[in-house]
Formats: C-alpha cells, structure tokens, sequence
C-alpha cells in the first residue's frame, strides 16, 4: 500500500542517493538511483566500467545531492520502504525530479531494475 505523498523539507544530506532527513523526522532513499556511497568500495551496478563507488566518488554524489536539496523542500511519493528509509520519488522545488536531476549531474547512474519498479519514466 502506497502512503500519501509529503513534503521533506531537507536538514541533513548522508550520500547522492540518501538517506535524505526530514524535518518532519522521515528518512528519504532516492528512488530508482545509485550514487557512490561510504558503505562500499565495490563497483556500482552500471553499464560504465569506469563508475567506481570510493569515497572521493562518494564526496562529489553527496555535494551534488546536498546542493539540490538542501534546505529545500521537494514533494515526495512514496513507493517502497528499504529498512528504516521510505524509498521516494522526489520533485525538487523547480518541478525536476531529483532522480533525474542526480543522473544529468553525473553523481548517480540508473539502477535499471528498480527505475521500472518504481515506475520512474524518462528524464527530460
């Protein structure tokens, strides 16, 4: 069962694909996205070789992510939950969904499996 969509106004930033905290005290896991994380040095799940999830990889995801929402205030719809995170697609303020937003920056690739579960579209 889908939940209602909710405004995340953004108050802390952890990589490129979340978990995006609330000021309302929900965590938000960017849907449909990869981004380098702290977690893991092992490659990301993408067509390009090149991509590797390290922590400089890591730095530059969780700048771009803080820069696009931080302090700002998307409209998410929920659409899955992954541990304590409810798995979002977000709009930023300016109508673009931050997906799509992550990937045109470079600091996220297309996790293709969850893209089509999650009904995610095209980006613009």
């Amino acid at each position: 069962m889908l939940m209602a969509p909710f405004v995340c106004e953004v108050v802390r930033v952890h990589d490129g694909d979340g978990p995006l905290w609330c000021r309302n005290g929900k965590k938000v896991r960017v849907a449909g996205i990869q981004a380098p994380d702290y977690e893991s040095a092992q490659p990301c799940r993408t067509h390009r070789a090149a991509y590797v999830c390290d922590d400089r990889a890591a730095d530059a995801s969780q700048r771009v992510a803080s820069r696009l929402t931080l302090r700002k205030r998307l409209t998410c719809q929920p659409v899955d939950r992954s541990y304590s995170r409810i798995v979002a697609r977000c709009t930023l303020p300016d109508g673009r969904s931050l997906s799509c937003a992550m990937l045109a920056a470079g600091a996220a690739t297309r996790w293709d499996s969850y893209w089509r579960r999650y009904k995610m579209g095209e980006c613009r």
